[in-house]
């Protein structure tokens, strides 16, 4: 091999390598041509690693052996069934458990006991929302989309489980759901039809609602709050996080409705909803909430940075004495000398319906704020040339803490 030879193969192999490296950092930062809300770091990339192959271990080393002793073992269909769904719901359990990171709250406080079947619809946000329902009880058959009946890792599953495609038409699969309502199962819609990117409450069809008449059983709403922060819809990246799903109040629905009827009524619920979740929001998307969910905007940017974030956040105990406060909506909040933005960041993350002006006079500050990716709607950052008026003025020390907040 010649040395002009060999000069060009190790050219060749360095730019692969420096492609390869900045292929994989860029997978950090961007998922597809989007910026990522916030970026993969080595910990959350192992931790969803861990969950999925975790997840393959149940399907397969779990589900399937158990599957196979079920059928030789249980001859009587009905009583199959119901084993098969005790065992999904114990296996929904205990994914949701060793999810790093992640913890799970049911909140029944109504007392429901699911003993009278219902169509149970749920808002949609992640990839959890059916785990986190079937905990609930084992009598429950979902209808799905068409890619979660096929898909080939767990489709299996969904098929043995007795659940149904919503692409068969609602009157397709009516008679299939009669024999489990009179068997005891309820049944699970998700109204709004797919999951929501911004976690918001999208709208309700009335097909939940016609399923429910037909069957002549209530509609029993569930309500999710926070699966959409731990995986959001377009990322398949775990984040840290706090799931909770609440029960509702049963719905009677009205037999022989019209259309205008469905339309009203999924109207109405969807309003409950909207009004129930707002609450959710004010109670539990708290400064010490989103607080992590600050770091790591600051990964990739400055590693010294990402430590003097981590220091203000814990040394203010995460804000929370000015963060959880009640400013009025439509607000303007001007942040002076905002020490990297972390306040802003937590005043326009917990208070979406307020603007929050960041006023930084320290050229570096301020750009590394600015650096931080998929900034929300009502944040802005600036620099002290500009002299903005607001409803509260919020002044900040040298060390990140809050030295002055005046209401004008």
């Amino acid at each position: 091999m010649s040395t002009t030879t060999g000069i060009l193969l190790a050219v060749s192999l360095a730019a692969l390598v420096a492609l390869a490296i900045w292929m994989r950092y860029r997978w950090f930062l961007y998922c597809g041509n989007v910026r990522r809300d916030i970026p993969v770091t080595p910990v959350r990339f192992l931790a969803s690693l861990y969950s999925l192959l975790f997840f393959i271990f149940m399907v397969y080393g779990l589900a399937l052996p158990f599957t196979v002793v079920l059928y030789i073992t249980v001859w009587n269909k009905r009583h199959r069934l119901y084993a098969y769904h005790v065992f999904l719901r114990w296996s929904s359990q205990l994914i949701l458990k060793m999810l790093p990171g992640i913890d799970y709250t049911f909140n029944n406080a109504i007392g429901e006991r699911f003993e009278r079947p219902a169509v149970i619809i749920s808002n949609h946000q992640g990839h959890f929302d059916l785990m986190c329902i079937m905990m609930m009880t084992p009598r429950l058959v979902v209808l799905t989309n068409q890619w979660v009946w096929r898909n080939p890792l767990y489709g299996w599953i969904i098929r043995l489980a007795e659940f149904y495609p919503v692409t068969n038409g609602l009157d397709y699969n009516i008679p299939k759901l009669k024999s489990l309502i009179d068997r005891g199962y309820s049944v699970v819609v998700f109204p709004e039809g797919t999951r929501s990117a911004d976690c918001s409450i999208l709208r309700f069809h009335t097909g939940a609602f016609y399923l429910a008449e037909k069957l002549g059983v209530d509609v029993l709403p569930v309500i999710l709050h926070g699966v959409g922060h731990c995986i959001p819809k377009k990322d398949f990246m775990l984040r840290p996080g706090h799931m909770y799903l609440e029960v509702m109040q049963r719905v009677k629905v009205k037999s022989d409705g019209s259309e205008l009827y469905m339309r009203q009524l999924a109207k109405r619920v969807r309003a409950s909803y909207i009004e129930r979740y707002a609450q959710l929001k004010a109670e539990r998307e708290t400064a010490s909430y989103f607080a992590r969910y600050v770091v790591y905007k600051y990964s990739y940017i400055s590693m010294c940075a990402r430590r003097r974030v981590k220091r203000m956040l814990s040394e203010n105990r995460n804000y929370s004495a000015t963060v959880d406060t009640v400013f009025n909506p439509g607000s303007v909040v001007i942040v002076h000398d905002t020490s990297l933005g972390v306040l802003p960041w937590l005043l326009a993350l917990v208070h979406d319906n307020i603007d929050v002006h960041a006023v930084e006079a320290n050229r570096r500050d301020l750009e590394i704020a600015m650096r931080t990716p998929v900034k929300p709607h009502n944040l802005k950052f600036i620099d002290n040339t500009v002299s903005p008026g607001g409803d509260y003025i919020i002044r900040m020390d040298p060390d990140g803490s809050v030295a002055e907040i005046k209401k004008q």
